[in-house]
């Protein structure tokens, strides 16, 4: 699952694993628990350091799965705002290891913004719904070039993950 913050990846993975038959891991909820709180890495070490230490949590995940897993992307996970090389690297990885999926809560692009940088000001961690709004508009148009299929990530998760099992069937995208 790739995509910017606040579109719905986590929620999503967590139905759709179950329907393929697949492991679900969240990359955020993989660094907190092996490394440290993402803010307060952040905050010690300075980004640059977080977004190694994130494609080494990533790449620990792909070498220890066991079955197919479903993977929640970090929201800056295939951007390029520090550590250029760990980046391109990713996008690498990415395309390489399996099939991509694009949330956005809406197929209006304006729309999806306002409503992501809502959910994400609301989050209660001081963003600023400007300012996340500009980051999503940034980060989409860097999405939608690595994405296999892009889904509307509004309504039930559950419709949604249906929704994306179907496409995928469809498509004859392997999993």
């Amino acid at each position: 699952m790739i995509g910017p913050g606040g579109v719905g990846k986590t929620t999503t993975a967590k139905y759709l694993a179950p329907r393929l038959g697949y492991d679900c891991i969240d990359l955020d909820d993989y660094f907190c628990e092996r490394i440290e709180n993402i803010r307060v890495f952040i905050a010690n070490y300075g980004y640059r350091e977080y977004v190694i230490a994130n494609a080494r949590c990533f790449h620990e995940i792909v070498q220890n799965c066991k079955r197919n897993t479903i993977i929640s992307l970090s929201s800056g996970f295939l951007i390029i705002e520090e550590a250029a090389k760990v980046v391109e690297a990713n996008r690498e990885a990415v395309q390489r290891l399996g099939t991509t999926v694009l949330l956005t809560p809406s197929h209006d692009i304006q729309k999806a913004a306002d409503i992501v940088a809502k959910r994400q000001s609301e989050r209660g961690l001081g963003l600023n719904e400007h300012q996340e709004r500009q980051k999503f508009l940034a980060r989409m148009q860097v999405y939608e070039r690595f994405a296999q299929h892009i889904e509307i990530s509004s309504g039930d998760p559950a419709d949604i993950a249906d929704r994306i099992k179907r496409k995928m069937a469809l498509q004859g995208t392997p999993p």
